[in-house]
């Protein structure tokens, strides 16, 4: 009898010490951010009526996750309003940045009347706003649940060991097309800083 209960306490362990490993993976149901919907605003401080314009630069949420069947990647995604992947006027810029172990990083993509890519990611050498090493990974846009998703080698972030966390923080700005002749300001933002909630992910491979 008192070999049965051992063995139920150590599967209740092993179970226990399972459950934040499922839990802390994220995706669309369980994000490392929600924000607020509507809230897409004039230089990123101004509300205005007129929400319904925007919806494809309105932030919905944001995540991490890993696949283990590919081990060697990041996938960073963000979910919209309304995803677009050929806009009508301004260009739309697709930002989350990013920290891990000390280090800042940023994955981006464009999507203009022309379309949308390349998908890029990036490092800040000086932790600050500025990211000085730039490059290409893969990356998808699903319209059908408005989802943008980069995929990011490990071997590019420094390989993060398992039980690493990662802070995300998702931005939207719209601007002036590259190939016009107004002046490449962010008219119109949305940013983290009201989000509903932030939480850090876990590596988990």
């Amino acid at each position: 009898m008192k070999k049965v209960f051992v063995f139920i306490c150590i599967g209740m362990l092993v179970m226990i010490a399972l459950i934040p490993m499922n839990i802390s993976a994220g995706d669309a149901e369980n994000p490392e951010v929600e924000d607020r919907i509507l809230d897409v605003k004039f230089w990123g401080l101004i509300s205005f009526p007129g929400q319904f314009l925007f919806k494809y630069a309105d932030i919905v949420s944001a995540w991490v996750n890993e696949d283990a069947d590919h081990l060697e990647y990041l996938y960073i995604s963000m979910k919209l309003r309304d995803l677009l992947d050929k806009t009508e006027n301004l260009e739309a810029i697709y930002d989350v940045g990013w920290y891990i172990n000390n280090n800042r990083y940023i994955t981006c993509v464009h999507a203009n009347p022309n379309g949308y890519g390349p998908f890029v990611f990036g490092k800040s050498e000086d932790d600050d706003d500025e990211y000085e090493s730039w490059d290409f990974c893969e990356g998808s846009f699903d319209l059908e649940n408005n989802i943008i998703t980069w995929e990011v080698p490990k071997t590019a972030v420094g390989n993060p060991e398992i039980g690493s966390k990662i802070t995300i923080h998702p931005h939207t700005h719209l601007r002036f097309r590259d190939d016009s002749d107004l002046p490449h300001w962010d008219l119109f933002k949305d940013l983290y800083h009201n989000a509903k909630f932030i939480k850090d992910y876990t590596i988990q491979y």
